[in-house]
């Protein structure tokens, strides 16, 4: 009778044990600091082609045994051996939804370290701030796909860093999550090769930028060379050194490093995780069981960033640098820090050599298993694929549904049938109306009553003409963004430049002209401006108060902006997303005070409203507001002897709207600039504001 297949509490026990055996490393930080002293540490040797050497941190006995079963496979075809593997291994498991199978050997991963590692710590606030993630050498974007499909997409944001090519990311082809919010960067030479010093250097500073100066919270890397010999380490060499140098550059304080290795027997490779345990409060090798036994594939997860110190960043940059310049030379860096520092510190080097010998042994295990599969006599274990899959899903918090496909958003091909799924039709006849224009400083008062209940939000658009347009905006992603036609009362996809927004959105906002001006020369770019929002990326936003929805889409526009695209040599140049900022009524005066005063390439000097730029070739960016937006977010009322406020949704906000146009510069002069100007009946002047606000707060 052949034996029963198992159970999936079986199933559960048999990972548990599998995974038991975690490695750790953990000082006591109160310990004196570790001073890098280079003319001891490096040493220079011949280019070694061989690890059979390398036992200075594992047994010899195992090591060898290891290159020579894999040796015995050199002669077995390809086929057979991925046949082979899917036999001789029980918890082979496919890609399921995702496009590859890195995203679950993450997820499995993340299970391991109960969850603390690809998402925002309970400390954080959550609901303003964004996870970033540093995804090195990816491609295509596995890795990604679960970090952004475990934060429900635009909660996280992520900068990939990969060589073009074989290598490169294919965001597009995401199944379970929506890939808007992955900025694939290349560095300075366009080309993402990952050893590049200088391509290494800009990736780190716009790293730096994008994260408000404080960095990443996660650097991840499941990638690696295909090497058939057994030079894997060898070969993988620079690999290492560049993963541990972006892990101790882009990682704020309290971050985490996911990063997949192979073998750790070299002094080189050694050196480098001594380095990273001196930079992370904790550090561990796991072998998850998703990972091929029959493989030396580890990963070196490293946990709490302890300090943003750049000595160790500084001291790898250096030592990639001089393999990068004598990248043909016949000598190469063989020890990074000294033999003996590394035996002097008890703790990790019994941890490395522990963690070796551990791992060997399975190993050897793993390819006697798979290369008794190559032969015709193999049995595999009985397994119900099915149960498999669905118990390790359920274990690692697989087993629900994106709420961002946008592969099953495009099946609903008219953009008026797509939007009937989030608003109704009363909603959209509200997109119809016009904005209120305020012509006469006698409304004020009626118009708006109590100002503590307004804000006003700076606007280039005061008519739409051309591409700069002020409307309701849809996206079904991938691309496809339509925007309201206010005259026609339809949807009309935005055509004539790259808008990228996360599927199931609905937004209000204005495509805005940004001016850069720099040696006198002007450029021109087109960006999205988000006034309000009833849908971001799936969440339904439209109730919540306006400074909430406000503070949600500027944390959507974050994610979503790559403000260096365009430097790439890729079809995907998107243009700016930003949020404007909403500024109290009683506040006029901080913002006039604070516009710039520009001068264009033609001479003329118009007032500026700053935006962040992150390209380095530009000196400032900024637009011209040509008027004022007023929105009403509060409505008071008295109820018995109290005074109560209700916050109003979007469509309220929305439907408040007054618009003061600036057609005479005149007209935004403070009181003290206007003694001889001679006012219009038919226009509002900034002093009639002025007059309004004193006189209600002196009522």
């Amino acid at each position: 009778m052949p034996p029963a297949k198992q159970t999936a509490e079986q199933i559960n026990a048999r990972v548990a044990e599998a995974q038991s055996q975690i490695y750790q490393l953990e000082y006591d930080r109160s310990t004196s600091k570790v001073v890098i002293e280079p003319d001891t540490w490096i040493q220079i040797g011949h280019r070694k082609n061989t690890i059979a050497d390398e036992t200075n941190f594992c047994e010899a006995a195992l090591l060898d045994n290891i290159l020579q079963l894999k040796s015995s496979l050199d002669e077995v075809n390809v086929q057979q051996i991925r046949k082979s593997r899917l036999m001789s291994n029980p918890f082979e498991v496919s890609k399921g939804e995702f496009m590859t199978r890195a995203a679950i050997k993450i997820a499995n991963l993340d299970a391991m370290f109960d969850w603390g590692l690809c998402q925002l710590s309970d400390g954080s606030d959550s609901e303003k701030e964004l996870l970033y993630f540093v995804d090195i050498f990816g491609g295509p974007g596995g890795c990604s796909e679960y970090i952004l499909w475990r934060n429900g997409g635009w909660n996280a944001k992520g900068f990939g860093f990969t060589t073009k090519g074989d290598y490169e990311f294919q965001p597009e082809m995401f199944r379970v999550g929506a890939p808007e919010t992955l900025d694939s960067f290349y560095g300075h030479n366009d080309n993402g090769n990952i050893f590049d010093p200088d391509n290494i250097r800009d990736f780190i500073d716009y790293v730096t930028q994008q994260t408000d100066n404080l960095g990443a919270h996660l650097v991840i890397c499941d990638g690696g060379f295909y090497v058939k010999n057994n030079c894997q380490e060898i070969i993988s060499k620079q690999l290492y050194l560049c993963l541990a140098l972006l892990a101790v550059s882009v990682i704020r304080p309290g971050g985490n490093a996911i990063l997949k290795v192979f073998d750790l027997y070299t002094p080189f490779s050694v050196g480098l995780v001594y380095i990273l345990s001196k930079c992370y409060a904790r550090i561990s090798i796991v072998k998850p069981v998703t990972s091929r036994p029959a493989n030396s594939e580890r990963y070196l997860i490293c946990q709490n960033r302890l300090n943003c110190d750049r000595t160790f960043s500084d001291y790898l940059y250096s030592i990639n640098r001089v393999l990068w310049d004598h990248k043909h030379s016949g000598c190469d860096i063989q020890h990074i820090v000294s033999a003996e520092v590394i035996e002097k510190d008890t703790p990790f080097s019994n941890f490395i050599r522990n963690s070796n010998n551990y791992l060997a042994r399975c190993q050897i295990k793993g390819l006697k298993k798979l290369i008794a599969a190559t032969t015709d006599s193999y049995k595999p274990e009985p397994m119900d694929q099915k149960l498999l899959q669905s118990t390790l899903w359920r274990l690692w918090k697989l087993d629900h549904k994106s709420n961002l496909s946008s592969i099953a958003d495009d099946k609903i091909k008219y953009a008026a049938d797509y939007a009937l799924q989030f608003i109704d039709s009363k909603t959209i006849n509200l997109f119809s109306a016009p904005d209120v224009s305020i012509n006469t400083k006698k409304s004020l008062s009626k118009l708006f009553g109590n100002p503590l209940e307004w804000n006003f939000i700076p606007v280039d658009v005061t008519a739409n003409q051309g591409k700069s347009i002020r409307t309701i905006f849809l996206s079904k992603g991938n691309g496809n963004v339509y925007f309201f036609d206010q005259n026609e009362k339809e949807w009309q996809q935005v055509k004539g430049f790259q808008l990228i927004l996360s599927p199931r959105t609905i937004i209000y906002g204005e495509i805005v002209e940004e001016i850069s001006i720099k040696d006198n020369k002007q450029k021109v770019v087109n960006a999205l401006h988000i006034i309000d929002a009833i849908m971001l990326g799936g969440v339904n936003v439209r109730s919540f108060p306006l400074s909430k929805r406000l503070d949600l889409c500027n944390k959507f526009a974050k994610a979503l902006n790559r403000p260096l695209a365009v430097r790439n040599s890729t079809t995907v140049k998107p243009v700016p997303v930003r949020c404007k900022e909403l500024l109290p009524m009683m506040d006029l005066d901080g913002f006039f005070n604070n516009v710039s005063i520009n001068q264009l390439s033609s001479g003329t000097k118009v007032l500026g409203c700053d935006v962040q730029s992150c390209d380095k070739l530009e000196s400032k960016r900024f637009y011209i507001p040509r008027g004022l937006l007023f929105v009403r977010h509060s409505q008071h009322s008295m109820a018995g002897s109290k005074m109560s406020e209700r916050t109003l949704e979007f469509g309220k906000t929305f439907g408040s709207r007054y618009l003061w146009i600036w057609t005479k510069t005149s007209q935004i002069y403070s009181s003290a600039q206007c003694f001889d100007v001679v006012k219009e009946d038919n226009l509002v002047y900034r002093m009639d504001f002025d007059e309004f606000v004193a006189k209600f707060e002196k009522d």
